[in-house]
Parts: C-alpha cells; structure tokens; sequence
C-alpha cells in the first residue's frame, strides 16, 4: 500500500484555512468557521430551520426531554445523514401547546 504524504492530504474550503491531517488550523480559523453557522437563537426564528438533539441539548433540555420532542414530532431524516432533526416552528408550537397558564389545568400522568 503506497504511503500519502501529510501535504497531500490537505483540503481547501473557500474562505477558511486548509484543512490538514495534523489538525483543522490555529483556533482563529476555528472560530471564523463557527461564526458561519447560525446560532440557535437565528435558527429558532429561521422559516424551515431544522433542529438536532445537539440543538435541543444547548437549549437546557435534559436527554429525557429531547427525546419527548423527538417522539411528539415527525422526524426529518434525510438520507445518507444519520442525525434525526425536528422543525423549528414545530418545536416552538410543541412547547407553546405544553405551557400551562392561568386559563388551563396542568394535567396529570398517572
């Protein structure tokens, strides 16, 4: 098996430093490639953002939690991708419908 040598293995994405087999670059490009994404604040008022449990985890939801979600709303699995995700406006209207005021009655799980 012929060996590659660590330059060959370098790959270029626009605007961002190359990536290396050694790493992904200094912790400025790291960051630079963070401030690309949205944050989840965007993304909760994004038309059609889509959530992961990664998403519902930053919101404070604990694992049992996020996993109510993921049962109480379809699930968008794409194919070839193996993380699962929820809409965004389905999970606000989720939690909306699950916050008890003063005009209803919690109710009880026995």
């Amino acid at each position: 098996m012929a060996r590659v040598d660590a330059q060959q293995l370098e790959l270029e994405v626009a605007g961002t430093a190359p990536f290396t087999s050694e790493g992904h670059g200094s912790p400025s490009d790291d960051r630079k490639r963070l401030a690309l994404r949205p944050s989840l604040a965007e993304l909760l008022e994004t038309p059609g953002a889509l959530l992961t449990r990664s998403h519902l985890r930053e919101l404070g939801l604990e694992r049992r939690a996020v996993d109510a979600v993921f049962r109480a709303l379809p699930v968008v699995a794409l194919p070839g991708y193996s993380r699962p995700m929820v809409r965004a406006e389905q999970f606000l209207e989720l939690v909306e419908h699950s916050t008890y005021h003063d005009d209803r009655v919690r109710p009880c799980h026995a």
